[in-house]
């Protein structure tokens, strides 16, 4: 699947053109030394956090505008433990935006908006959503909303169990892990029979999931 890339110098020229706001990932080769030299200062309750703001002018563009970046440092690898000088490293998160308020919540309010694209994507490849085939805009209506359904429930019964693993899945996952299972088909005296396991991999999530449905 094809992902559009928004940091472009002459989308940000529309937008500022137009007075539009906007907050967008820095997508930028050399970004870690560009934020490695930045004055960076902790993030109030936050241990371990560190936060920057700063002015910027990449080199096709006509204008600087506004970084805002947060950093968390690395755990120390045992096998760099015991150089004779301690190198840092750090996992950076930048952003170039309109909105000069604190990087922490300018970090957060972007989380959000992450979060509800895994969402969306969840919902494209694996519930269907993005599978609709018929040239009726009724019956796509009706495929649209039976997926938006079928994701939603099965993301509020994960949230139900209050089972921490069952949260993390995607329903891809647990269609996998709970939905199909290992068993053994077997025909005899006119009959045919599914035998399978009494216990299976996941069985404490699966006896949370079903929980949820008797309850």
């Amino acid at each position: 699947m094809a992902t559009v890339d928004f940091f472009v110098g002459a989308l940000l020229d529309l937008l500022d053109h137009g007075g539009h706001g906007y907050l967008i990932k820095v997508k930028l080769k050399g970004l870690a030394n560009l934020l490695g030299g930045q004055q960076w200062e902790p993030v109030p309750k936050q241990a371990g956090w560190e936060q920057c703001l700063f002015f910027h002018q990449c080199t096709t563009w006509a204008t600087a505008r506004l970084f805002v970046a947060v950093r968390m440092e690395k755990p120390v690898d045992p096998k760099k433990a015991a150089t004779l000088f301690e190198i840092k490293e750090y996992d950076y998160f930048c952003y170039v935006s309109t909105d000069n308020d604190n990087p922490w919540e300018i970090h957060k309010q972007y989380g959000q908006r992450a979060t509800c694209e895994t969402w969306i994507e969840e919902a494209k490849n694996q519930t269907a959503l993005a599978h609709i085939k018929t040239d009726d805009f009724w019956a796509n209506s009706i495929l649209f909303q039976s997926s938006i359904l079928a994701y939603n429930t099965v993301r509020w019964m994960a949230l139900l169990s209050g089972n921490k693993l069952l949260r993390r899945w995607e329903p891809a996952t647990i269609r996998t892990f709970l939905v199909r299972m290992a068993a053994k088909f077997t025909t005899g005296s006119r009959q045919q029979k599914v035998t399978a396991p009494e216990r299976m991999l996941y069985s404490r999530q699966w006896d949370e999931w079903v929980a949820v449905g008797e309850s």
